[in-house]
């Protein structure tokens, strides 16, 4: 018999932490739970007591440690460790924030179970598993060291402050009040980047601005 793909779950919220883990060990292809946290700091004394598994699933919003803080430390502690996040905060500025944390997949908490089996299969074969907010390909591309920068896209000096300042937590509104400009310029300097940079969200210009070199992960 094939040996069982180890998962870790960590989340606060006990009655769906515990439908989780149930649906996690009812899975056809053989996955195993072999322990739950309800925090991150709870999640780390497993860690490094009991055992790290192949993958670790995860919530962002916890008492005591959240998801944030738990990414930051496993990433350093653990860097082969892929993290999943499984939550119901959807915001684009979180994501942007996980991705730049090093975490290797996205999903809501109201996903059907095929789409979690999916996101297993697909983490624990390819390395990765985003729905439509992320694509594989930016994905693949963050990850690649070997960007040709001299192909970059010229950008404006507005146009690139823009694009590092979406990087960050702030709102576009926030973001236009540190450029010392209207949300509605802002907003047109957002459009002339989803046209020059082929891309339709935050989401991509962040991946971008990463893969280019502005930002680093």
């Amino acid at each position: 018999m094939a040996e069982k793909l180890t998962i870790g779950v960590v989340d606060d919220h006990t009655l769906f932490r515990k439908g989780l883990v149930g649906l996690i060990n009812e899975l056809k292809e053989g996955y195993q739970v072999i322990w739950e946290a309800d925090n991150g700091e709870q999640c780390l004394i497993r860690l490094e007591k009991e055992s790290v598994p192949d993958i670790l699933m995860m919530d962002i919003t916890m008492p005591i440690m959240d998801g944030y803080q738990l990414a930051e430390i496993v990433r350093k502690k653990y860097p082969s460790l892929p993290i999943l996040v499984v939550s119901m905060v959807e915001k684009e500025e979180a994501l942007i924030r996980m991705l730049r944390l090093g975490i290797r997949g996205y999903l809501s908490k109201d996903i059907e179970p095929e789409e979690l089996h999916t996101a297993i299969i697909s983490i624990n074969n390819k390395g990765y598993y985003y729905t439509d907010h992320v694509t594989g390909k930016l994905i693949r591309a963050l990850q690649d060291d070997s960007l040709n920068h001299e192909n970059s896209i010229p950008l404006s000096e507005r146009e690139k402050q823009l694009l590092e300042l979406v990087c960050s937590d702030d709102t576009y509104k926030e973001i236009a009040d540190k450029m010392c400009l209207s949300p509605k310029t802002v907003d047109t300097y957002r459009m002339s980047l989803f046209e020059k940079l082929q891309v339709k969200s935050r989401t991509g210009l962040v991946l971008y601005a990463i893969k280019s070199g502005m930002v680093k992960v």
